[in-house]
């Protein structure tokens, strides 16, 4: 038997079936356009990317006949919703967080309700990328659309929907909407009623991992499914990260996702000091795996700023056929043994927790003729790295200190970045077998839901494999510790 893991993105979606023992069997993925009509436009035409997500799954079922697939779930983007119909009939395209409508309807549920009230219930700072904005938009500028509408769904939710299951909203994603409240797991009728929005339109909230239905006869047939797939309610894509990474308790070990950009997820058993989270801006969200929050504090200069350097530094769009390496290998193959003064400050686009910043003001400083390509690769990883540190020591007091980190994603596959992370952070940072973490952890839900596992220990135990821990080096974290300093003060003239 197989389980099913989908996970669908801001332009790209992908199916990955597992053995029950972690073994990846098959994966598809297929990419998709993100619609710019208008000036601050960012949409996603909703039938073409359902569409997309049925191939993906249609390849993979084709290719695991001999461990048929026995259950499936969804992990996907935040905050976009798409409106639907109780007839499963797609109404519009789906509004990304990014997309620039909404500020005026922000503005006005701000003159209503305060930044630290909104976070008391929903666990979220306000800002116009959450879906509360963007329906509200819908309700002024598109009032037929929004009246037919029965159901705004996240993407997760949506897919679970249209593949037959019932429609819910899960925990995770319901927090990235605005208008949930993560202290009684309902919508906030305080929050909705500010926001001029109808509780009707919002599906029930239900926890992730349970059973929603089967994947409909009709669902079935075109995708060359067995009959009687169990359909299993998924999540935020970070959430289900992090319980493919083995994140299912307040173990003091944290998700280090090492993606186009960087997250780190650390886990708590209950809601931490709200004045403490406030103040560090650190969010607050219900994780996939029952009565657990994460954080998410994230920069979005990660592994797109290695792209970025790539691009720029090399020919990266020198064909490769020829040569055994990809241009990543060579490029960190040039990094040196030795630390160098170069100090690079992350800014190259907007930063996540605490501080949001929105203009870019990346910095590459201290170069001189002796440094070489791979000299200045090295300090952006170490830019991209320190940019955390300040936040992962002051969580430590409150008692929610970080003591290891479970790397994933394209980034993780470097040995080199992850023992810069180490010896920066001073902490041991292991990955797994399997650095497809969204699609792990969905599938793991699937084996919870179904009934397959009778716990997240069983199904973390049987699925995940430990590949290899890099531990830190103690000589090079000290000199870290004094380069972290002067980056503090770059960094500090630069917000200014």
């Amino acid at each position: 038997m197989s389980l099913l893991g989908i996970d669908i993105g801001t332009s790209g979606c992908k199916s990955v079936a597992f053995s029950v023992q972690g073994k990846e069997l098959a994966k598809a993925s297929r990419e998709y356009d993100i619609l710019n009509e208008g000036d601050g436009y960012a949409e996603l035409n909703c039938l073409n990317v359902l569409g997309k997500v049925k191939e993906t799954i249609k390849v993979v079922s084709s290719q695991v006949k001999e461990d048929p697939i026995e259950a499936l779930s969804v992990s996907s983007l935040g905050e976009a919703m798409v409106p639907v119909t109780k007839d499963r009939i797609i109404l519009g395209n789906s509004i990304l967080g990014f997309d620039q409508r909404g500020d005026e309807f922000l503005e006005r549920f701000l003159e209503s309700i305060s930044p630290e009230e909104i976070f008391k219930i929903n666990g979220n700072f306000p800002g116009v990328f959450y879906s509360m904005p963007k329906i509200a938009w819908i309700k002024k500028n598109k009032p037929e659309l929004y009246s037919k509408a029965d159901y705004f769904l996240s993407w997760a939710d949506f897919v679970c929907f249209m593949l037959g299951g019932r429609p819910i909203t899960n925990y995770s994603l319901a927090g990235r909407t605005l208008l949930f409240d993560i202290n009684t797991c309902q919508w906030s009728e305080k929050l909705l009623q500010m926001a001029g929005l109808d509780a009707v339109k919002f599906a029930s909230p239900n926890p992730s991992g349970i059973s929603l239905g089967k994947v409909s006869p009709e669902i079935s047939k075109e995708l060359n499914l067995n009959p009687d797939i169990q359909i299993i309610s998924g999540g935020h894509d970070q959430c289900c990260a992090a319980l493919g990474s083995g994140i299912i308790n307040d173990s003091k070990t944290a998700m280090y996702g090492m993606g186009t950009y960087i997250c780190v997820v650390p886990a708590y058993s209950k809601i931490p000091d709200l004045e403490f989270m406030f103040k560090n801006k650190l969010n607050i969200e219900n994780h996939v795996v029952s009565n657990l929050f994460i954080s998410l504090i994230y920069n979005l200069s990660g592994g797109a700023l290695v792209k970025w350097f790539s691009k720029t530094f090399s020919d990266f769009n020198n064909t490769l056929s020829n040569q055994s390496q990809n241009i990543f290998d060579k490029l960190f193959d040039e990094i040196p043994n030795s630390i160098n003064d170069i100090i690079v400050i992350p800014r190259f686009g907007p930063t996540g927790p605490p501080e949001f910043l929105m203009e870019s003001a990346g910095t590459i400083s201290g170069l001189s003729f002796n440094h070489t390509r791979g000299d200045i690769l090295l300090a952006i990883l170490e830019g991209i790295t320190f940019y955390f540190k300040d936040f992962l020591m002051n969580l430590k007091e409150f008692d929610l200190e970080v003591n290891m980190l479970n790397a994933n994603g394209g980034g993780s596959n470097s040995k080199k970045w992850l023992q810069v992370t180490a010896d920066i952070l001073n902490k041991p940072i292991a990955r797994n077998s399997v650095t497809e973490a969204s699609s792990l952890g969905a599938s793991i839900l699937a084996g919870i839901g179904s009934g397959i596992f009778s716990s997240y220990e069983e199904g973390v135990n049987s699925m995940i494999k430990q590949d290899l821990v890099i531990n830190p080096i103690l000589s090079n974290s000290k000199i870290y510790d004094t380069k972290f300093e002067k980056y503090n003060k770059l960094y500090s003239f630069l917000r200014h």
